[in-house]
């Protein structure tokens, strides 16, 4: 929790200097232009970074990942009572700010688009293939697709990120999880294509 408040605060200084900058030119007019062109661009991926980091979709997330390792006790050693959940809930919550913010990072870095964008097709066929390409895939600048390296690379990074604090787990536990999470993403694009929750 402390790392993703750390992540926030600096994306936020960031931005906050941005706009500084932004409205320093004496003409009103320019501006005004200046703060437009901002709010279009940085902030807007400023606003889904935080969404991904802190809205409901993440909450639910975290709490409901701490819960099924608490049923599951994983780790062990951390118990089954009251502070053995609050301590998986919390390292659920530090493992998303780091997928997350690796994201997002990676993505403004590539010019890589984070939104999950609802198929306009129909057909059982087409809705599968889209959110597969959702999943796997980013736009880019130019509208074209691009294997979605920044997703990747965040959902790894924070799963390694737990060995940091989960003593007994090792590499390959670790990237399998990571890559059954993948996998139950799809699962979930899919069912949100199917049953028009996506839209």
């Amino acid at each position: 929790m402390i790392l993703g408040c750390c992540l926030v605060g600096g994306v936020v200084g960031a931005a906050g200097s941005a706009g500084a900058q932004a409205v320093a030119p004496a003409d009103t007019a320019a501006a005004s232009r200046s703060l437009s062109l901002q709010i279009r661009s940085e902030n807007v991926r400023l606003v889904r970074y935080l969404h991904d980091l802190a809205g409901p979709g993440a909450f639910i997330g975290v709490v409901g990942g701490g819960l099924l390792d608490q049923l599951w006790s994983k780790p062990s050693s951390w118990g089954d009572d009251a502070d053995g959940l609050a301590r998986r809930i919390g390292s659920r919550a530090s493992q998303a700010a780091v997928q997350v913010s690796v994201r997002h990072g990676l993505a403004a870095l590539m010019g890589r688009s984070t939104t999950y964008q609802p198929c306009e097709c129909k057909g059982f066929g087409p809705k599968v293939e889209h959110a597969l390409l959702e999943t796997f895939t980013d736009r880019r600048m130019d509208g074209s697709r691009a294997f979605s390296i920044p997703a990747v690379a965040g959902a790894y990074a924070g799963g390694f990120t737990r060995m940091a604090w989960e003593r007994g787990r090792g590499p390959g536990d670790i990237a399998l999880n990571t890559t059954l999470s993948l996998g139950f993403t799809a699962v979930f694009n899919i069912a949100r294509e199917l049953t028009g929750l996506a839209r």
